[in-house]
């Protein structure tokens, strides 16, 4: 057997074998003899149907059979030295037994990709900005979590958000004597909540009222009637003031002021943090504007598989069956893109890692498997087993490494530092939103229970550098068996 590496492009190569005639017929001789002791033919005793008749019955299925086994078996000893991507395709196969056995399998490698000019970029630094405003709109959004439903005392209107204690009268027939409607979005009594808006305790409005379909009485759902609607009584969600005690509630010792600048501390810490992600956003575009490099397809595909898994999991953190996600044509357009960016990236800055002797250690995963730990609240053997178990060390080892080489990049830059955040925010990266219900395509990342889902969210978000272009490039796959574009026929 030999073959040969034919380079197709930066990203393809085709590999042609062959293999002799005389292994050929030893194989197809040794799989006919197998087959005559397995099959029961009319007329023939167990091993004794000819050749021939087999041949006939059996022949283009048996040879199908042993040209697959030959492909994979050289393909798999050839790919021991070989690095690809995806999987492999045959392009070509002689029909078996008609002499050597000659076939062609393509395969999508990684470029090679010499980085240049990765030092020195001028780089825009957003500074943190935060004002007393911000500090005190987020010291209300944490107080929130105390906020009492009260009733409302003095003669206001009722507004949007309240509950509204509310007689419904049909005519002289008392519907509900008082049931409770609430102005953000009214289910049983749809469409109740804008005639409410406005009145006052004790006043009272005649209009059209329906019935919700999800009614629990049948002969109702759907009903239509001019009703009477009166306001009983008037409730609102009443958040506290700040104060050392709701300081105390929401887990703040010292005081509202040492809330006040805990909270600060907080803000001051993300913004610096976006600050940063921000800057390294650009730097990547830098390098991959830097650098004419071809992505495998396999390479994008599997980028774009990842990231919508990582919105999946996410979804799943905040509730929401990863299922259910649907994702418009433009919107898969997009992440596409993303991916395709991420995998740019990562191949740039695996280059610039090998050139500057950056490596990452076990005592460097040792060391991100405590941080999850302690992110997560739970075990460090636990967190390990689960990434271990998924299979994502290699690729959590990859996403370490590219955010440290990202870090030395960006330490050597000339970084332009700014205060101004709406100029910052024009260098902000690709963030990918969560897709609308109501959007065409479905994606179907898998549904992860909640203890996988950790592991998976720590080795493709945790890790990944500066949020970047949604999800750094997938680890390279091991040889897999070649996968034929079409049967070999006889």
């Amino acid at each position: 057997m030999s073959f040969e590496i034919e380079l197709v492009s930066s990203v393809q190569k085709r590999i042609r074998f062959t293999v002799p005639s005389d292994e050929v017929n030893r194989k197809l001789d040794s799989a006919f003899k197998n087959l005559a002791n397995r099959v029961r033919f009319p007329g023939f005793r167990p091993g004794k149907v000819p050749r021939k008749v087999l041949e006939d019955r059996y022949g283009k299925q048996l040879r199908s059979e042993v040209a697959s086994d030959l492909m994979n078996l050289r393909f798999q000893d050839a790919a021991k030295n070989l690095e690809f991507i995806g999987q492999p395709t045959v392009e070509h196969a002689d029909p078996l037994g008609a002499g050597d056995f000659n076939f062609v399998i393509a395969v999508q490698v990684k470029p090679e990709v010499e980085a240049t000019n990765y030092t020195g970029l001028k780089i825009r630094y957003p500074l943190a900005q935060v004002s007393d405003d911000q500090v005190e709109l987020d010291v209300k959004r944490r107080l929130a979590a105390q906020a009492r439903l009260v009733d409302v005392e003095d003669d206001r209107e009722v507004k949007q958000g309240d509950l509204v204690l509310t007689e419904i009268k049909d005519g002289d027939e008392v519907l509900e004597a008082g049931t409770l409607v609430n102005t953000a979005g009214e289910r049983y009594w749809p469409g109740v909540e804008g005639h409410l808006v406005g009145l006052k305790k004790g006043g009272s409005v005649t209009a059209a009222v329906e019935i919700a379909e999800s009614s629990s009485v049948a002969a109702n759902r759907g009903k239509s009637f001019s009703a009477t609607l009166s306001v009983l009584g008037i409730q609102e969600q009443r958040v506290p003031d700040l104060t050392d005690e709701s300081a105390l509630a929401c887990g703040y010792e010292g005081g509202a002021e040492a809330m006040r600048a805990a909270v600060r501390m907080d803000l001051e810490s993300r913004a610096n943090e976006n600050g940063r992600n921000q800057a390294r956003i650009q730097l990547l575009q830098e390098l991959v504007k830097g650098h004419e490099v071809d992505v495998p397809a396999a390479l994008a595909e599997k980028n774009l598989k990842l990231l919508l898994e990582e919105l999946g999991v996410q979804a799943a953190y905040r509730g929401r069956d990863p299922r259910s996600i649907r994702y418009s044509e433009a919107q898969l357009a997009d992440l596409r893109n993303r991916a395709t960016f991420a995998a740019r990236a990562g191949l740039i800055l695996e280059s610039v890692a090998r050139k500057e002797g950056i490596e990452i250690t076990n005592d460097d995963l040792d060391r991100k498997y405590q941080e999850i730990a302690d992110a997560r609240g739970q075990r460090v053997e636990a967190i390990k087993g689960y990434i271990q178990k998924d299979g994502a060390v290699g690729e959590l080892k990859k996403h370490l490494l590219e955010e440290r080489t990202l870090d030395w990049v960006l330490e050597r830059c000339e970084l332009d530092y700014v205060n101004d955040s709406d100029e910052a925010a024009a260098v902000a990266a690709p963030v990918v939103e969560e897709p609308k219900a109501e959007a065409a395509v479905e994606a179907k990342p898998k549904a992860k229970k909640a203890k996988k889902a950790e592991a998976v969210e720590a080795s493709a978000a945790d890790a990944a550098p500066a949020e970047v272009a949604a999800e750094a490039p997938a680890a390279e796959e091991k040889p897999k068996k070649a996968r034929s574009k079409k049967k070999t026929e006889e």
